[in-house]
């Protein structure tokens, strides 16, 4: 609290300071004295009054350059600062002044006097500038400002001003010239050039800060017209005023000077007007922005093209026009404000205000300064600066406001990724489980012998299972999440067992394989994924390779080891059949295992290059060994292995049993209280438990075990539901000798038991080999725990990660809850699930999304009755078919209201939109999207619904909109509905 009251103590102090520095000098625009009839008395002014303006009556005589001595005593009087009023192009002024007594060194200093002008004190000349003639033709113009400093000699002075202006619409002395004692005045003058060139260089900061906050988010346009606003003001100031820029380089033509002032004038107001359009997004539309502006740019071009001021004769329009436009923005924002349609935060909003009310008094002040002669006024400064202030402040404001939201969406995004990772995790271990169990049934009911509809569905079922594991490592190669675990892998059997699978496809194409492979070659990968690319790459080649050759080669080179697959056809190939997204894993997981991956197109096929560091080489065991393990015949021989399953799923257990039934003597339990007294009754040989189960559960029963036997004693093997590296060390630390990730394929189960079969006798036979095997268990432990120090990093909200992941939970089961045809819900539940998908996408892609959904007051949604799961796929549609593809930001509207009897759900958006062609096509019922059979769905529904429509219209680059009637029905009691639970 106390840094926070000096910190505004500290800005007051500033404000103050900064104050005294722009308003303490001496405002002459006022002064009390005035000439009357061509003479000012200044005899009786204080010594505190150093500096005086020469304001009031003067006297002037028309089309005449006239000397001091033979200027009338009765001429003409004309007000002084101002035009002459008749219809004169050059003329001569002339005023008397009575000097006061302490004016000892006299100085006068000339502001703006339009154009060529000579300037007399008495009789002798003390200025000149530009050349006065009675032509325009031969008129020279200038207009500087500048002082002029002499001693008098009488305490009287007359000052002549022969002027000329061929050029302006206003004539003559336009701001007051100031006299007063020298010193004053030179210490005055110094005073506002410094002044003025500190304005400049604030200007030119603030322009250089803004541009480089463009620069650092350029998406946020309203830094760029706020830099550009900056700049052109500094350089306004440099032309107006004490003129600096004059000052600096005299040397500039006049019409180019005065060009350039006239186009930064009004490239300023344009600059100004398109900011707060950008920074209140609600202000107005691009085009309607566009179109106000739009006279000022034509305006300000012409200045600057054609010859200087001759467009001068406009200017009051165009001033008035500028006061328009600022009238305008405060007018629209004080509606916006009314309506709270500004959508802007409120501190923002109270700053933005202020800003532009400061503005206006600029704006205004500014006005009456250039148009009405008002010179050095005041309420121009003090609008300036608080604008200048605020609008930093309110930028400022704006920038923490963009950060606070970029900190609460990069934070959503992580609780969504880990949640997208969640899902995927457990959508994919549901898809694969079927598809494993399926795969081992049929291979287990094929035993003997297999017909080609069997090997081709063995074939199809390993085939999804590549697609799934290939879909997992997409999701994590894009939320950068993806984990590899290389070991020693023999490449062969890899390649073997690919080939088989593709062997029906070899026949039918009759392709020719050649294979240059040494079986015992080793490479350091992951197998699956090995596994998951060499299908893929196998694939593409067999599709390029028609009544041609594949050919195979495995080569070991230094430290690495190349495998090339090639596929080239009878004839050139017309299409490329490579799928890019495949590629792309492929060559993203290859390389994560130090590896490279690349693809050559040949004339009539294609060329796939990997390389994968080397392994080494593999020490084959002999026929008589494999037997030991491999060549089992009796399926219910006692004398086998026993093998004792713990497993509470009997689909699984039964499962498991089927595909071992021929290696082991299996008994099967299905609660760890069971296994145990099977255990003591009669000790296994193995034990495969389930990690998770009721009660106990696998790793309590696995560290109950441990009590009594070694790993020696009882081998176990935990099936596990994931492979979180936390997840495994648990495992592995409960006493566990290995894992499998389930569901598991027959080959990986009996590979399993087997390895673990051979270790326990290799341990049996020498206490070298038990070293052995206790460092390679130690090696996983230490991976295990080290990822698991790494990952626990990540999570930083565990609260809002369970939110989120919550929201998932209850989405999914919504939907699946939803599948049924003919089930119906609550609006109310309906829009519960569609913020959970909203907020999910949104935390993803930030404020590129805005959804906005407006119900009748008249609905009450806990009892209106829809069909259950359509609405969630319109909004899915517009805004992963209608934002997302859109560049910049976008909106979808949803608008629920009544219709007589009858309830109209309208999904809009704001997106790409479609053509013609395509509406039609999704009104007859055609997908034209890669994944919109959510779409279809719904339309297929719809039309199943008595007297219910679903229309959609579209149009290219403007968005879409969808609208849903079906008859109203309300339900007096929703809680009876669905019932309690």
């Amino acid at each position: 609290m106390i840094r926070k009251g000096l910190s505004w103590l500290f800005i007051l102090v500033a404000i103050a300071m900064l104050a005294y520095l722009i308003f303490n000098d001496q405002d002459t625009s006022h002064t009390k004295l005035q000439a009357t009839d061509g003479l000012l008395d200044l005899s009786e002014i204080t010594k505190e009054e150093e500096i005086v303006a020469l304001s009031g009556e003067w006297r002037f005589i028309g089309n005449k350059f006239l000397e001091p001595a033979n200027f009338p005593d009765h001429a003409p009087i004309e007000k002084v600062p101002g035009p002459w009023q008749d219809d004169a192009e050059y003329g001569t002024y002339q005023l008397k002044i009575k000097l006061p007594p302490h004016f000892k060194k006299i100085g006068i200093r000339v502001r703006n006097i339009w154009s060529s002008h000579q300037l007399f004190i008495n009789n002798e000349i003390a200025a000149s500038y530009g050349t006065l003639t009675t032509a325009r033709e031969a008129s020279v113009p200038s207009n500087p400002v500048y002082e002029v400093y002499f001693s008098p000699s009488s305490e009287s002075l007359t000052i002549t001003i022969q002027v000329a202006d061929f050029y302006n619409a206003r004539h003559g002395i336009i701001f007051p010239i100031d006299i007063g004692e020298a010193d004053a005045l030179a210490k005055d003058v110094i005073q506002d050039v410094y002044l003025e060139k500190t304005t400049i260089i604030m200007l030119l900061i603030f322009s250089i800060f803004h541009f480089s906050l463009y620069l650092l988010r350029i998406r946020d346009k309203a830094f760029f017209y706020s830099a550009i606003y900056f700049f052109t003001l500094a350089i306004l100031v440099c032309t107006r005023g004490e003129r600096t820029l004059y000052r600096e380089f005299p040397s500039i033509a006049f019409e180019w000077y005065f060009r350039l002032q006239d186009f930064i004038t009004y490239l300023n107001a344009v600059m100004l007007f398109l900011f707060f359009v950008y920074t209140v997004t609600a202000m107005m539309k691009r085009r309607t922005a566009m179109f106000f502006v739009s006279p000022l740019i034509l305006y300000g071009v012409g200045t600057f093209l054609l010859p200087a001021r001759s467009l001068s004769n406009l200017q009051y329009l165009f001033f008035t026009y500028i006061n328009f436009l600022a009238l305008l923005i405060i007018g629209r924002l004080l509606y916006l404000m009314m309506t709270k349609s500004a959508h802007v935060p409120k501190n923002e909003l109270a700053i933005l205000s202020a800003t532009i009310i400061s503005l206006f008094i600029f704006s205004v002040s500014g006005t009456f300064d250039q148009l009405f002669f008002s010179g050095r006024n005041v309420f121009n400064r003090i609008g300036l600066l608080f604008f200048v202030v605020n609008m930093n402040v309110f930028l400022a404001m704006r920038l923490i406001n963009r950060t606070r939201d970029a900190e609460l969406y990069s934070q959503r995004l992580e609780k969504a990724t880990i949640g997208k990772e969640s899902f995927l995790e457990v959508t994919t271990n549901e898809l694969e489980q079927p598809l494993y169990h399926a795969l081992n049934i049929t291979k287990s009911l094929s035993n003997q012998s297999m017909t080609g509809e069997q090997q081709l569905l063995e074939q199809q079922l390993e085939r999804l299972l590549y697609l799934v594991n290939d879909l997992k490592d997409f999701t994590r190669i894009r939320f950068q999440d993806l984990q590899i675990t290389v070991h020693p892998v023999n490449i062969q059997m890899i390649m073997l067992h690919i080939l088989t699978m593709h062997e029906k496809k070899i026949k039918n194409k009759n392709i020719c394989v050649y294979k240059h492979i040494n079986q015992k070659l080793l490479v350091q990968a992951d197998e699956q994924r090995v596994g998951q690319i060499l299908y893929r790459v196998l694939e593409t080649a067999i599709s390029h390779a028609v009544n041609g050759d594949v050919i195979l080669k495995v080569l070991h080179l230094n430290t690495d080891v190349r495998i090339s697959v090639e596929g080239t056809g009878a004839e050139p190939i017309k299409q490329i059949a490579a799928d890019e997204t495949g590629q792309s894993i492929g060559k993203a997981i290859i390389e994560q295992m130090k590896g490279t991956y690349s693809r050559d197109l040949l004339q009539n096929g294609i060329r796939f290059n990997i390389t994968l560091p080397f392994g080494g080489y593999e020490e084959v065991l002999k026929d008589n060994e494999m037997n030991v393990i491999w060549n089992k015949q009796t399926p219910f021989n006692e004398n086998l292995p026993k093998l004792l399953i713990v497993e509470d799923d009997v689909i699984h257990a039964e499962v498991l049993q089927t595909l071992l039934q021929s290696q082991y003597f299996i008994e099967v339990v299905h609660c760890p209280e069971e296994a145990l007294t099977i255990i003591q009754q009669k000790k296994p040989d193995f034990l495969l438990i389930d990690e998770v189960m009721p009660g106990m559960g696998g790793i309590a029963l696995t560290k109950h075990i441990r009590q009594y036997f070694s790993y020696i004693d009882l081998p176990i093997i935990m099936l596990v539901a994931n492979e979180y590296p936390t997840n495994i060390s648990l495992v592995l630390e409960s006493g566990a000798n290995d894992y499998i990730r389930k569901p598991a394929t027959k080959e990986m189960l009996i590979t399993r038991l087997s390895a673990i079969a051979l270790t326990k006798e290799a341990m049996g036979k020498a206490i070298q080999h038990e070293m052995a095997f206790l460092q390679a268990q130690i090696n996983p432990h230490f991976l295990y725990n080290a990822l698991s120090s790494i990952i626990s990093f990540c999570y930083t909200d565990g609260e809002r990660a369970g939110h989120l992941l919550t929201m998932l939970s209850t989405y999914l089961r919504y939907i699946l809850e939803s599948g049924k045809d003919e089930q119906r819900a609550t609006l109310e539940k309906e829009l519960e699930i569609i913020r959970a998908y909203v907020e999910i996408e949104q935390a993803r892609f930030g404020n590129k999304l805005t959804v906005i959904l407006t119900i009748e007051e008249t609905l009450d949604a806990s009892t209106v009755e829809i069909p259950s799961l359509l609405i969630q796929p319109l909004v899915e549609n517009a805004i992963r078919h209608g934002i997302f593809e859109k560049d910049g930001n976008g909106t979808v509207t949803i608008e629920i209201k009544r219709q007589q009897n009858h309830l109209s759900i309208r999904v809009m958006d704001d997106g790409v939109g479609m053509t013609e062609e395509q509406v039609k096509a999704l009104n007859d019922g055609e997908t034209i999207f890669s994944n919109g059979i959510g779409l279809m769905n719904v339309l297929r529904r719809v039309k199943e619904i008595p007297h219910a429509t679903l229309s959609i219209t579209s149009k290219k680059d403007e968005g879409t909109t969808m609208v849903f009637i079906q008859p109203l029905k309300e339900l007096p009691y929703v809680e009876n509905y669905y019932g309690r639970g």
